[in-house]
């Protein structure tokens, strides 16, 4: 069974995604990911941590901790799955719709019935 991201982890994988666009391998800082989901989402450096190493055992990407001039870099690359992400949440998204349009025409239906068995036995 294929895991869902929660908000906080599709808000980060998306950020990741942009930035490693064209590229195989970037060096991202924690604060540039935490400062690109606030204000919505406030998160610690070491949230951020056990966030990533999620994202890496879900199969989205390899990442590890680098240092730059004394402050904590990661080294991101896009796994597979990681690259198909962005159709992964088209996916999503047409799953979501089409799951809402059959209960909004199943429901419509049920009222109908009603109606039309409350004209015939009235």
């Amino acid at each position: 069974m294929i895991k869902m991201l929660n908000r906080v982890e599709a808000k980060i994988m998306d950020y990741l995604f942009d930035k490693c666009k064209g590229k195989k391998t970037v060096l991202v800082t924690p604060k540039e990911i935490l400062h690109s989901i606030m204000p919505k989402h406030e998160l610690t450096v070491k949230q951020l941590d056990g966030i990533m190493k999620n994202l890496a055992v879900d199969g989205y990407i390899d990442v590890f901790n680098s240092d730059n001039k004394g402050q904590l870099v990661y080294v991101v690359t896009l796994k597979q799955r990681g690259e198909a992400y962005e159709r992964e949440k088209v996916e999503r998204r047409k799953k979501l719709a089409f799951s809402v349009g059959w209960k909004v025409a199943l429901t419509l239906l049920g009222f109908a019935i009603i109606y039309v068995l409350g004209l015939i036995f009235t």
